[in-house]
């Protein structure tokens, strides 16, 4: 059932293409645009290590920065799924995506440590906007018993990127250096900005468009003021408020663990490891690799049998690349337990998008995606934080197996969690056709 986004219920007129475009449509197109962002900031990722050394620091700096980018995306998600609810997600989308261009151009000139953790903090500050308002546009378009396989769909484009990312920017900087890779990521972010602009409509429903008049007179309603939405907002939170509050945990602690390893783990690498940028780049690539196939084939399993028995699913097999850094040091061993956690991955975060999606009013649905991303970038902030604290104390090995243990934890209480209901309908349970 494809929704038409040439109805009543459309985009401002500046977003309205001539032609009606099917929601299908635009959602692939969201997935194309998200699968070349993440490529271009995933490819400089495994090289702030190699750039951090270059420039006289080591573990505490990039951890630092890594902080810096969680911060500024916890302090800003909250406001960007706002400004996305009340504005619509276009501009949004288009405002994140520039920023992502001047903090990318930033890295190329960047000469010292603090402006490169000034512009990761830049570039915190827009991420933290993107992906929810890009979910929030596919909650507008999907039905609700596909909600989960688009979201997986959109998501796999943003799995692209972790496949091609790494392997591009390692070859790039083991053969020209950190110049190139910068400037290639910065014209991939510029290229993502423009096909969003010229493609992408606002999805939002809450505008309504003036029927018998010129398109030079063509206005606008908005259908919900700032007070109302904060007031349905307050009316939705205390009813399902544990709910909400423990899907949160479980994404807090999934992002803490990766955060808490990252630093190290990049360091480790290269010094205890032996890998070129190249190899690094080579095993973050194949985590992509799983993750795009599992969200493409997998995406819609939780609307089928339910949210819980996938999320449980999904949190244990993401828990194999740190079990495998931490027992193993075969380069063949380590990429395949990545493997395994890129089809977790692709297991339990669209079931727990699309969970948090079943107990949110519509009116504040990126808000509360917002309030996801904030959990995440939370867990990015004190991972990093903790790992600057405990290095002189715990070696590689101590690391890798406290992230293991953490999100092995969280998926123990997860098992005896009761789920909230979303009005008659139970969110762990299968979603039903509507008929």
């Amino acid at each position: 059932m494809n929704t038409q986004l040439s109805h009543a219920e459309s985009a401002p007129v500046a977003a309205i293409p001539k032609r009606p475009i099917s929601s299908n449509r635009v959602m692939i197109v969201l997935a194309i645009c998200m699968a070349l962002q993440i490529t271009s900031y995933v490819m400089i990722l495994p090289l702030f290590a190699r750039r951090f050394t270059e420039l006289g620091a080591g573990v505490t700096a990039l951890g630092t920065s890594a902080m810096a980018y969680a911060l500024a995306g916890t302090l800003a998600a909250p406001f960007m799924g706002a400004l996305a609810d009340r504005f619509g997600r276009r501009p949004i989308v288009l405002s994140c995506l520039a920023g992502c261009i001047l903090a990318f151009t930033g890295y190329l000139f960047a000469s010292s440590v603090p402006a490169f953790i000034l512009l990761r903090g830049l570039a915190g500050t827009f991420t933290a906007g993107l992906a929810p308002a890009v979910t929030g546009s596919v909650a507008d378009l999907a039905p609700t018993d596909r909600r989960a396989q688009w979201i997986g769909i959109v998501n796999g484009g943003a799995s692209i990127g972790w496949i091609a990312g790494p392997l591009l920017g390692g070859v790039l900087y083991d053969r020209w250096g950190h110049g190139v890779p910068f400037a290639v990521a910065a014209c991939m972010a510029a290229v993502t900005f423009i096909a969003a602009f010229l493609i992408i409509p606002e999805t939002r429903h809450g505008y309504v468009r003036a029927v018998g008049k010129p398109s030079s007179e063509i206005k606008f309603v908005r259908q919900s003021a700032w007070q109302a939405s904060l007031q349905n907002l307050r009316k939705f939170l205390p009813g399902s408020l544990s709910g909400l509050v423990f899907l949160l945990c479980i994404y807090f602690t999934v992002m803490f663990a990766w955060a808490f390893i990252e630093p190290r783990f990049m360091f480790y690498a290269y010094s205890g490891l032996g890998w070129s940028s190249t190899m690094l780049g080579m095993v973050m690539s194949t985590y992509g690799v799983a993750m795009t196939l599992g969200e493409f084939g997998l995406g819609r399993l939780s609307d089928r049998f339910g949210r819980k028995p996938v999320i449980v699913l999904g949190l244990l097999l993401f828990a194999a690349q740190f079990i495998g850094l931490a027992f193993s040091h075969d380069f063949v061993l380590i990429a395949a337990a990545f493997i395994v956690a890129g089809l977790g991955n692709a297991l339990y975060d669209p079931a727990l998008s699309a969970w948090i999606l079943d107990i949110a009013p519509v009116k504040q649905q990126v808000r509360i995606l917002g309030i996801k991303s904030t959990a995440g970038s939370l867990g990015n902030i004190l991972g990093p934080a903790l790992l600057v604290l405990f290095t002189p104390f715990l070696n590689a090995r101590g690391i890798f197996l406290v992230a293991t243990g953490m999100v092995l934890l969280i998926t123990l209480v997860f098992l005896f969690f009761q789920p909230q209901k979303a009005g008659s309908r139970t969110v762990s349970e299968p979603v039903k056709a509507d008929k």
